[in-house]
């Protein structure tokens, strides 16, 4: 998996509160938690509630999967409670891995935190707290990580301030300033530090960096630009439209997972625009129709990593790693899922024949790298009202009400009598992943009122 714009981070100072809660359940006593307490305060409220959309007057909680590089977790950002909102999982299960402890922890295991989880007396448990300091483990922090466009995964790490240089793997040091700062502003008083984040574009690899150094000292700015291959030049060209910033993790890494990217090159920057214009001239980007994309050749590797973006909330696929395989594979695993989630059956039509069945994006493929993975941006639907619904001659209102734009079917009697049926009826709805209303109206602003 790629490295990943961060949206929000959740620092947690691991005193008193936050080892009882991890260590593990001790009944009859303080070690009975199965959650991270967070908090009540309006500001915070507001942000997680943006950050993980749900009405909190209606819902208790958002279920959530806990991620780290060795696994993961099922849990729950809990809303409304007798508690404080908090961060739960499964009581069975006990606390995610990365936030536990370990007697011999390392960066290849899932824990950072040393110590001994086995104790079931409470005292040889409230002593492994104590015991942290002569480890050498100095101060342990939890962290929570919210990456841009993952709506459902929280990316789990714990980290050590000032510790043994027997941990230096795990050292806060490793991470940018800005999540020292936050760990900085907690104490065992006041545990949370949370901040968001404005991180987004898409980071330059190798090639890319490379083929940008060559153009800054190249007298012949086209000429270098010619020479640079179809895919190395559509890279280059999207991350020119939206070079990265912010802050970036990779979830594959454990500690070493954050990249802070650098700005344009000065040069570059000045030049930006007719750059630009320039590659999109000779390079101009993949838009294969979602019918055709599904005729493509793929890499099974590729499409499995998808189906697990998708299964993970994850669903960009950035335009400077959409080569022609990376399209089909990726429209293969999308196809997938909305396909399943309409029960291979044209929602339109009911036609059932998988070699007439297209997942048709909502909003294009081309208009948005960030949701192209997303099953509620696609519709199942059979050849031709998929062709109609490319066209703008189909569409689709919120409540999943068919309007058919005569003016744009025009003369054509044998297409109006097949889609006449359809007007005003009512598209079926899947078993789950209901389009969402804000991509049907993206849909139909691309072809204006009508």
């Amino acid at each position: 998996m790629a490295a990943t714009p961060v949206e929000w981070i959740l620092v947690v100072h691991y005193g008193a509160s936050a080892h009882r809660a991890t260590y593990g359940r001790l009944q009859g006593t303080q070690y009975t938690k199965d959650y991270i307490q967070l908090s009540r305060k309006g500001e915070f409220l507001e942000a997680v509630t943006r950050l993980f959309p749900v009405d909190v007057n209606d819902a208790e909680s958002v279920p959530l999967t806990y991620q780290w590089p060795t696994g993961t977790a099922p849990g729950a950002l809990v809303f409304n409670s007798a508690d404080r909102p908090h961060l739960k999982w499964e009581t069975a299960q006990g606390a995610p891995r990365a936030w536990r402890m370990s007697l011999e922890p390392s960066d290849a295991t899932a824990e950072t935190i040393p110590g001994d989880p086995t104790h079931l007396d409470v005292a040889a448990a409230e002593n492994e707290l104590v015991l942290l300091a002569e480890r050498g483990a100095g101060q342990p922090l939890l962290l929570a990580i919210k990456l841009r466009n993952e709506a459902r995964t929280l990316h789990l790490r714990a980290y050590l301030k000032d510790p043994h240089p027997s941990y230096a793997w795990a050292d806060l040091n490793l991470t940018p300033q800005a999540v020292q700062a936050l760990a900085a502003k907690t104490t065992s008083r006041s545990a949370l530090a949370w901040t968001l984040l404005h991180s987004d574009g898409t980071l330059p690899n190798a090639a890319i960096e490379d083929a940008l150094n060559q153009i800054s000292k190249s007298a012949d700015r086209a000429a270098t630009i010619d020479a640079l291959s179809p895919d190395l030049g559509r890279a280059v060209s999207a991350y020119l439209r939206k070079p990265g910033h912010g802050l970036f993790f990779d979830p594959v890494h454990n500690h070493d997972a954050w990249i802070q990217p650098a700005p344009l090159d000065p040069i570059i920057a000045a030049s930006l625009d007719p750059l630009i214009e320039a590659f999109q001239a000779r390079f101009p980007a993949i838009m294969f129709r979602d019918a055709a994309a599904e005729a493509l050749e793929t890499d099974q590797e590729d499409v499995d990593a998808f189906r697990q973006k998708i299964d993970q909330g994850s669903f960009e696929v950035p335009d400077t790693t959409a080569t022609v395989k990376i399209r089909g594979s990726a429209q293969k695993a999308f196809a997938t899922a909305v396909k399943t989630n309409y029960g291979y059956r044209c929602a339109i039509t009911g036609i059932t024949s998988r070699d007439f069945l297209v997942a048709s994006h909502i909003v294009p493929w081309s208009e948005d790298q960030t949701i192209r993975l997303d099953p509620t941006n696609g519709i199942c639907l059979s050849l031709l009202v998929d062709r109609a619904f490319e066209h703008g001659q189909l569409l689709i209102d919120d409540d999943l009400t068919i309007r058919i734009d005569w003016n744009l079917v025009g003369a054509d009697d044998a297409l109006r009598e097949q889609l006449l049926p359809f007007d005003g009826s009512q598209m079926r709805a899947p078993a789950q992943g209901a389009p969402q209303p804000s991509y049907l109206q993206r849909r139909r602003a691309l072809f204006g009122p009508t």
